[in-house]
């Protein structure tokens, strides 16, 4: 019956547990005010209901005397990137992290205590000196650049991550699959990369997050406006001579900034909410 107390559960324990959704509530005012603000701006122009602040997605902007292109080509470079550097990482990373884990050959051992030295270690350190590597392999200034240093730093993390979910799955499976005729290939993308979707959907979302919102690789990396991207568009619209700030604008390219992520994780949002593999034979 709704209404009816639990009689199963202790008065304070219910009591706790209302105080702490009050408490919970009160905490989360500020962000809804916050979101709130934002969509109003992105929505409405003097009090209106209007959707002008997109015109930057097929039109030159003009903020006093100063101009801002349409949004189209840094949009289209953004997801060129993000595609490139998820997909070629998580490949990459699939493979490292069952040889990881499957096959013993020498320094095996020293190699993953790196991946763990190089996932903690902070990529920022190392921008002077990525600077004068693509300087020196002139691909300075350019979105390959970009995306070979976006790939080098996340791999060690990724590595280390998938290779945990392969060290869940019984090896059992495995030799069964090898007995039927399979060799390790064919063994590998039949049987074990489906066992580990959970974590392939992990590292594709944390490597899409990453490349997505990359803001110090590209205003590093990209000396000049000759290969636009979100983050070199934003940096262009935020530094006008002029100091003219259009807050609805804003709030309308960051909708559009965030879309994809939003997307991206409900499409993977069921591999990334199961459980992990585990048990033996018989399974």
């Amino acid at each position: 019956m709704p209404g009816k107390r639990d009689e199963t559960r202790p008065a304070y324990e219910m009591r706790k547990e209302r105080i702490a959704c009050v408490v919970m509530l009160i905490l989360c005012i500020p962000i809804f005010v916050i979101y709130i603000s934002f969509f109003s701006q992105a929505f409405f122009v003097d009090g209106k209901p209007s959707l002008s602040n997109f015109r930057f997605l097929y039109e030159t902007i003009v903020m006093g005397q100063y101009t801002v292109p349409a949004m189209g080509p840094a949009f289209r470079n953004t997801v060129l990137f993000t595609a490139v550097v998820t997909v070629t990482e998580v490949i990459i990373s699939c493979m490292a992290g069952y040889a990881l884990s499957r096959m013993q050959f020498t320094g095996r051992s020293v190699l993953q205590k790196m991946l763990l030295l190089l996932r903690l270690f902070p990529g920022v350190l190392l921008l002077i000196s990525i600077l004068y590597v693509l300087m020196y392999i002139k691909l300075l200034n350019t979105l390959a650049g970009v995306v070979l240093v976006a790939i080098a730093l996340r791999l060690p993390g990724s590595t280390f991550i998938i290779r945990n979910f392969f060290n869940d799955i019984p090896k059992d499976l495995e030799n069964s699959a090898l007995v039927d005729g399979c060799n390790r290939l064919t063994a590998f993308f039949q049987v074990i990369i489906h066992l580990v979707k959970p974590g392939i959907a992990s590292i594709s979302m944390f490597s899409f997050m990453s490349a997505w919102s990359n803001y110090l690789l590209f205003n590093t990396l990209i000396l000049s406006g000759r290969t636009p991207v979100m983050a070199t568009y934003l940096r262009t619209l935020s530094l006008n001579d002029q100091m003219i700030a259009d807050y609805g604008v804003f709030s309308a390219m960051a909708l559009i900034y965030m879309l994809p992520v939003l997307v991206f994780f409900v499409i993977s949002q069921k591999s990334l909410m199961k459980g992990g593999f585990s048990g033996g034979k018989g399974i």
